[in-house]
């Protein structure tokens, strides 16, 4: 068990490495009523699930917080391990957790704000919520753009205690679960609120779980959360709250949201962060939040499942025609896309709908081509309407194509192919000061880098490095900036 246990910190040390990437934005927030609470959720337990309610008394056994990888001094340092003894009695069996803080971004967890898990939390109707994990996190002191994101990434682990009387540490946090860990459990974010900032800005918190096989995002047709998913060094999914502030830690259905797992499961990985969107010179205010989760039951009134994830969606241009790819999953109660277009970036009309392809949660590809041979503005704007079964529908990301092959040169990178060569460079012409993000996505739609960039008007010459871990093949350079997309297509042959 050792061994196991050193193996699983190796795949932990080897998993920081990536993690350091920004979140693409969530949409833009819904519409809210923070006096509006119709709709509570039902925590009385139903058919086998499992409950755990006792993330009390937690023990700080190894590691720092202010040495985990994101904060100043961390790097690739071991996480900081919390232990939490005696959280439930399952079928006779006493369990016990650990809760590790896998790395940060974005978020300051040095200074007093920072709790671990605060006992003292309450709800909306100020009843105790000391059962609850209830971390108190703020932004980093040293943000240095007005739209930042952050999280603390948690990962809580289950365990069987060892029989002997008294906590035993490290034994009684050694042996996991039996039938492959616990079987039944619901993960449930309460309280993802926030508020408004300034003028059209907001800060607002956000929760997202890794997806693994069998779980699923749930919350309430009346949410006022909005869907987000990204990749990140893994497959996140969840929900950005809206700028509605409500009191202590709510448990209304419009801002709480439950991932349900179908497999057992000997942990859980999630982020707890926020979504700052503020322009003016008082951004680097810092407010500290109450975030509040726990396993247990639940059943909203009007239970919405998360809808599809888009994964990719890029577009080129060839032979007179813009060629339109998207690859999604998790398509449940889910109708299909329609695809829009716009010759101006504000008016779109429909040119093309495509039915959902697969009833499951499996990943799906889609393709549509438009002829723009009769198109006159030399550029075009595309964008997907994904469409549920209730009428409720997201749009996807805008991508912009440029019908003339000479202007659409914009970005170039260099060698293409690369062979042999660690780095290559990206050139782009910027049009304002602002900040990019970089992805490389293989011909599936899996993105295998992502970095942070800074633009400048004029010529931008960007140095992309790794890419002897990329294997021989067809890849895609996608340069995100605000709304704007730009891609090109290169190989590696090394």
């Amino acid at each position: 068990m050792k061994k196991n246990l050193l193996f699983s910190s190796l795949l932990l040390l080897t998993f920081y490495v990536q993690l350091f990437a920004q979140p693409t934005q969530p949409s833009t927030p819904i519409t809210c009523n923070s006096s509006n609470c119709t709709a509570a959720i039902s925590e009385t337990c139903t058919g086998t699930s499992t409950v755990i309610t006792s993330f009390v008394n937690n023990q700080l056994r190894s590691g720092n917080p202010s040495s985990v990888p994101g904060t100043p001094g961390g790097g690739t340092k071991a996480p900081a391990v919390y232990t939490f003894y005696n959280v439930a009695t399952i079928t006779g069996v006493q369990i016990n957790a650990t809760i590790t803080i896998d790395g940060v971004l974005n978020t300051d967890m040095t200074g007093a704000e920072f709790n671990i898990d605060d006992d003292a939390a309450t709800d909306q109707s100020s009843t105790s919520i000391a059962s609850f994990f209830a971390p108190r996190i703020t932004p980093a002191n040293n943000l240095t753009t007005a739209d930042a994101r952050g999280y603390v990434q948690f990962t809580i682990r289950f365990y069987t205690e060892n029989g002997t009387a008294g906590e035993q540490y490290p034994s009684d946090y050694t042996n996991i679960p039996p039938s492959g860990g616990l079987s039944g459990l619901n993960y449930i974010h309460y309280d993802i609120d926030g508020s408004s900032v300034g003028t059209g800005g907001w800060f607002r918190e956000t929760g997202v779980v890794q997806n693994v096989t069998g779980s699923v995002i749930n919350g309430d047709a009346s949410t006022e959360l909005s869907s987000y998913t990204y990749t990140d060094g893994g497959s996140w999914k969840g929900f950005a709250g809206s700028v509605c502030e409500r009191t202590g830690v709510s448990r209304c259905a419009q801002v709480a949201a439950a991932a349900a797992y179908s497999t057992a499961q000997t942990s859980i990985t999630f982020r707890m962060g926020y979504d700052y969107n503020y322009t003016n010179s008082n951004f680097n205010s810092r407010p500290t939040r109450q975030y509040g989760s726990r396993f247990g039951c639940f059943s909203f009134p009007q239970l919405a499942p998360l809808p599809v994830k888009l994964i990719s969606f890029t577009g080129i241009y060839q032979n007179n025609s813009a060629v339109l790819d998207w690859v999604a999953e998790n398509q449940v109660n889910f109708s299909g896309y329609i695809v829009e277009k716009s010759v101006d970036g504000v008016l779109f009309e429909t040119i093309a709908v495509k039915n959902k392809t697969t009833t499951g949660l499996g990943k799906e590809e889609y393709k549509v081509v438009d002829n723009l041979s009769n198109l006159n503005a030399g550029t075009a704007y595309y964008r997907l309407k994904m469409m549920d079964l209730d009428g409720r529908y997201t749009y996807s990301n805008v991508i912009v194509i440029k019908a003339n092959t000479s202007a659409n040169k914009n970005i170039i990178i260099h060698p293409n192919p690369i062979s042999g060569a660690d780095y290559a460079t990206v050139r782009v012409t910027g049009a304002a000061n602002t900040m990019a993000t970089v992805r490389i996505l293989d011909m599936a739609g899996r993105v295998m880098q992502v970095q942070q960039t800074k633009l400048v008007v004029g010529i931008n010459n960007i140095t992309i490095s790794n890419l002897r871990s990329l294997q021989a093949g067809t890849y895609i350079l996608q340069l995100t900036e605000g709304s704007k997309t730009e891609m090109i297509k290169f190989m590696v042959t090394q």
